[in-house]
């Protein structure tokens, strides 16, 4: 039986505590003398394998001297870590989850995003992500970070063993005229770039077909070579991880059911070209 890795909100307090000791540029070993604890005990909290308390999570928010809100994000997050699983309603400039999933996406074997109304992520234009940011109503000064961020985790495609991404479209999503026709057609034509790559698989699922179990429930699921899989939901103001297996299972079937009903990839990436055309 595959094994679980560190859930997904001890990683993201894990990422929070360790992007805070570098901000305030201390090595490990400065911190664990402040403390008087062992390095490998900060080690396994910065990893995500050991669970820090609430107390010690306020110590090491002392050393870092981080204070209001984030300070009471990560110490909520410290509280509520042994959670089946982890929802998070509270943005910043760049949430929490963000930075989780492109660690959880880096380590993954295989990555389905299926999405009914926009662009997977992973095959996101610039543009297009900063029209997407624009027409949701994310502030002006969190666009540039959270466009930073999907351009990190675009990078796991390039790597020289990339995840194998199979990527669900919904037409609708080929269709909405998000930033104008010059960005649609930017975006579309990249889409037919990325799916020449062999790592990635293009599924475009026609209105034709109805409804499906998409419709209502975009989602990336994903899956490890030495993990059970995990599912991350995204909203309009909020995010969930899923990783215990009755929860993970129903989108694990939704895969199977949306890979009976999409085009197969060359007819995808046909649709995806006409309707580039038409923007043209």
């Amino acid at each position: 039986m595959p094994k679980q890795k560190p859930k997904p909100q001890a990683r993201g307090l894990a990422e929070g505590l360790r992007a805070a000791r570098k901000e305030c540029k201390l090595a490990m070993i400065e911190v664990v003398e402040k403390l008087d604890w062992s390095q490998s005990t900060l080690s396994r909290i910065e990893t995500g394998l050991r669970n820090a308390s609430v107390e010690e999570v306020s110590a090491l928010l002392a050393v870092y001297q981080v204070t209001g809100a984030r300070r009471d994000s990560l110490l909520e997050m410290a509280r509520d870590v042994d959670r089946p699983n982890w929802l998070e309603t509270r943005y910043a400039d760049v949430p929490h989850q963000a930075k989780t999933l492109a660690q959880y996406e880096s380590d993954a074997t295989r990555i389905v995003d299926a999405a009914s109304i926009l662009v997977p992520g992973l095959l996101q234009t610039p543009s297009y992500i900063r029209a997407v940011m624009h027409s949701t109503g994310v502030a002006p000064a969190d666009i540039q970070a959270r466009v930073d961020l999907r351009a990190e985790r675009q990078k796991v495609l390039d790597r020289r063993k990339p995840p194998n991404l199979v990527a669900f479209v919904d037409e609708a999503a080929l269709r909405r005229r998000i930033g104008g026709s010059l960005v649609m057609a930017d975006q579309l034509r990249h889409l037919v770039t990325m799916a020449e790559r062999p790592a990635v698989e293009l599924r475009v699922i026609p209105f034709d077909v109805g409804g499906h179990p998409g419709v209502n429930s975009a989602y990336v699921l994903l899956e490890f070579y030495d993990a059970r899989p995990v599912v991350h939901l995204e909203h309009r103001r909020s995010g969930l991880f899923l990783h215990q297996k009755a929860d993970v299972d129903p989108y694990v079937e939704a895969t199977a059911s949306l890979n009976a009903v999409a085009l197969d990839p060359m007819q995808s990436v046909r649709m995806v070209e006409s309707i580039a055309e038409s923007y043209d």
